[in-house]
């Protein structure tokens, strides 16, 4: 048996709105300390304002030997209460969180494997707030006849705490000596008769087989794969009988369906009614293995939990999911994240806070979707009028256009073409031709450098009526270089302009008042 415990050195970060929390970082020498038991190495650490979000991150592998344990059950205890239930993936990869300031039993439990489990105790110093990363690798080994690993019980096999001196999670060095030599001393003994206890496994499962009494070799060939996980002939043998049982048995699929359902609802901590899927197998076949188990386990640590622990963990991820979305602008789904979060902590003023101000965004987003649709839709229009030479038609609809966007450009040149063609005839106070209209004349470099030679040092102000528009012209020169204003007024709209690009009118006011 073995059991390593090794902190990450990366440092996992993880991003909330800026009103949410203050992150600050902490780095913390890296230590490595190597036994044959416990191998720990210790984290970088970040600290954060709110003691919620203080914890630390678990990760890590269940494997007997060299291969990983998929379907091993992570029990989490705190106060002799149980507050979740975890489970290994395919490569027998975990992770869970674990808060800050309380004592932890984390067992480890396997059908036909010895349970472990271990101490976690995370009181840190008095108002220390921070997240932990740790790692480590639980090595299960299955249950043998005659070796008497009862004291696993009661005893853990490590224990983890916080080291005041470091600031950092610890194990128990000499705790951790004593435990290994118990557990040693019965593991040679163990690995001796693990290969005898398979074979007596296996011909028991053949006889069976040979009997036809076909679920009872299937609970022995499962046994036997345990025994010996590099030895395929067991797991063939449960396939052959697998495909054996789907042709010859009606009720087989739904036996594996009711199995199915029965490992979801367990999943989802849906104790009494993955027990009543588990009691509906056993009535098609009474002697399934599995389904005993499943049921014990379920005898067992029903009394034992408290779901509320299981609701505030769901309410802090739907808080963080929303968060993410924030971060990326999907403020509907975040909306609705944030809405599921109220649904378990109802009068959450966070929650609460955030929906409503991003329900603000998404009105005035939706709001400025449909200015732009609507301006779309007058500048084509005014196009088709246009383009049938309808000018009066055409130039209603730029006007209209141009209430939404007062500032674009296209529209406007548009009226003013349209003007000169309905009012050929109005007189204008100066040259149109003689005067460097905004919209035809780029102020590039050549053109301030020539109204510098022309205006003299100062202020110059210049009012001019052209068809459609008034133009109030402000040319300044300092240090013979030039600078020109515009206030062109419309019967639409006032728009200001610096050396041809748009300003606002108090840009305007404020650099044309001295």
């Amino acid at each position: 048996m073995s059991l390593y415990f090794s902190c990450e050195s990366d440092v996992i970060l993880y991003f909330y709105p800026l009103a949410r929390i203050l992150l600050k970082r902490r780095h913390m020498p890296i230590k490595l300390l190597t036994i044959l038991l416990l191998t720990l190495s210790c984290p970088g650490q970040k600290l954060i304002a709110q003691e919620s979000l203080g914890y630390v991150e678990v990760n890590g592998i269940v494997k007997d030997g060299i291969r990983p344990l998929d379907h091993t059950y992570i029990e989490i205890y705190a106060n002799n209460t149980l507050l979740k239930v975890n489970q290994t993936n395919i490569t027998g990869n975990f992770n869970f969180i674990l808060e800050l300031n309380r004592s932890y039993k984390i067992k480890f439990s396997r059908e036909f494997y010895v349970t472990k489990f271990i101490e976690y105790d995370t009181h840190v110093r008095e108002n220390e707030l921070g997240i932990w990363s740790f790692q480590f690798t639980v090595d299960l080994f299955p249950e043998i006849p005659g070796i008497d690993f009862s004291f696993l019980k009661t005893e853990s096999v490590g224990k983890i705490s916080y080291n005041k001196n470091y600031g950092e999670f610890d194990h128990n060095i000499e705790y951790t000596r004593l435990i290994h030599q118990k557990i040693n001393k019965l593991l040679e003994d163990s690995h001796n008769k693990r290969a005898t206890y398979y074979d007596a496994s296996i011909n028991k499962a053949d006889i069976l087989l040979q009997k036809n009494e076909l679920i009872q070799a299937l609970n022995a060939y499962r046994k036997s794969a345990v025994l010996d996980r590099t030895n395929d002939y067991a797991q063939e043998q449960i396939q052959k009988i697998d495909k054996q049982l789907k042709k010859s048995v009606a009720k087989y699929q739904e036996y594996i369906n009711l199995l199915s359902s029965a490992d979801s609802l367990f999943a989802n901590h849906r104790f009494s009614q993955a027990k009543v899927h588990y009691e509906l197998a056993l009535n098609i076949f009474s002697k399934s293995a599995y389904a005993t188990y499943m049921i014990e386990k379920i005898n067992v640590l029903k009394p034992q939990f408290d779901p509320s622990y299981i609701r505030l963990q769901k309410y802090r991820e739907f808080l963080s999911t929303a968060d993410q979305y924030v971060s990326q602008a999907n403020y509907r789904k975040a909306i609705a994240f944030y809405n599921k979060a109220l649904s378990i902590q109802t009068g959450d003023t966070y929650a609460m806070k955030q929906i409503k101000y991003l329900q603000s965004q998404v009105a005035r987003k939706q709001g400025e979707n449909e200015k732009s649709k609507k301006y779309k839709e007058y500048i084509n229009l005014g196009d088709r009028y246009f383009a049938a030479n309808s000018l009066s038609a055409a130039r209603l609809v730029y006007l209209k256009a141009l209430q939404i966007f007062p500032n674009e450009v296209y529209p406007q040149i548009q009226v003013e073409k349209i003007d000169k063609t309905l009012y050929p005839d109005r007189k204008s106070t100066v040259n149109e031709d003689k005067f460097p209209n905004f919209t035809k004349v780029e102020r590039d470099k050549g053109f301030l450098t020539g109204l510098a030679k022309d205006y003299p040092e100062g202020k110059t102000t210049e009012y001019y009526e052209l068809p459609g528009k008034k133009i109030k012209r402000v040319i300044l020169i300092e240090n013979r270089i030039a600078s020109e204003y515009l206030e062109v007024r419309y019967d639409y709209g006032t728009f200001y302009f610096r050396n041809g690009q748009n300003i606002s009118r108090a840009i305007f006011i404020a650099e044309t008042s001295h």
